[in-house]
């Protein structure tokens, strides 16, 4: 106001270049509050327009034709039976019989026929028989052969003891107080009844003990197996029995 009244009546370059900024503001500021409604309307609508179209979209059901059932395989046709052939009955070899005529001097009436025995048959009709002459006995069977006897009583038989040797206990395994002991030796017989060797086959644990129990084993006497009636090399458990008390 004090420039309109004192001053000069005309604006200056810069005061409308102001009032040129001012004026397009309060347009552009107008014009938002107009049109800025609008344009989310429109973008609303649009998008309520998609949706119902895939809604629509969604509910259409396509129905896929139900495929025909398949055709079932047919079962293969099983070969006929054969029918089998019926059995021909096994003919039986006939008899022949030779009949011999004789005459007779005396004019008494006609001969009756001899009979010949023939070589195979027999007079029961068995084909593959021995002949027998006519009048005799039926056909004799050969007797069996006798099975030989063994050259003695027992063939077979294991090494045994004749005469045992009982073991001694020996004094220092008395002192230890080690009880009633058993102690197996196994015997090795040549096929003439001799020791050829012996092992401990269940210990005492006490040395002296087992060394006993060998030396008794080789002192006995034994007999030696047989095989067919024939000697031969075998074995024999030779059982030591260690008593203190004895």
């Amino acid at each position: 106001m004090a420039k309109l009244a004192g001053g000069s009546p005309f604006l200056t370059t810069g005061e409308r270049v102001r009032n040129f900024l001012g004026w397009a503001f309060v347009i552009s500021l107008a014009g938002h509050l107009v049109l800025g409604p609008l344009i989310p309307f429109k973008q609303t609508h649009a998008e309520e327009q998609q949706v119902e179209k895939v809604s629509l979209m969604k509910k259409t059901k396509v129905k896929v034709p139900t495929p025909p059932p398949p055709t079932p395989t047919p079962k293969p046709t099983e070969p006929p039976k054969s029918t089998p052939q019926p059995k021909q009955p096994q003919k039986q070899q006939q008899l022949k019989v030779n009949l011999v005529k004789t005459h007779t001097t005396t004019g008494a009436g006609p001969s009756e026929p001899a009979y010949t025995a023939p070589k195979s048959g027999s007079e029961n009709g068995a084909p593959n028989a021995q002949g027998t002459p006519a009048g005799g006995g039926g056909h004799q069977v050969a007797a069996p052969t006798p099975t030989p006897k063994p050259a003695c009583a027992d063939p077979f038989r294991d090494a045994t003891m004749t005469n045992g040797v009982s073991p001694e206990y020996p004094e220092s395994a008395k002192e230890q107080g080690l009880g009633p002991v058993t102690v197996i030796v196994k015997i090795t017989l040549s096929p003439g009844a001799s020791v050829e060797s012996a092992t401990v086959l269940q210990s005492s644990g006490n040395m002296a003990i087992d060394q006993a129990a060998m030396l008794a084993a080789r002192q006995s006497s034994y007999a030696p197996k047989l095989v067919n009636c024939a000697p031969a090399e075998g074995t024999y458990s030779f059982r030591a029995n260690f008593d203190p008390a004895q």
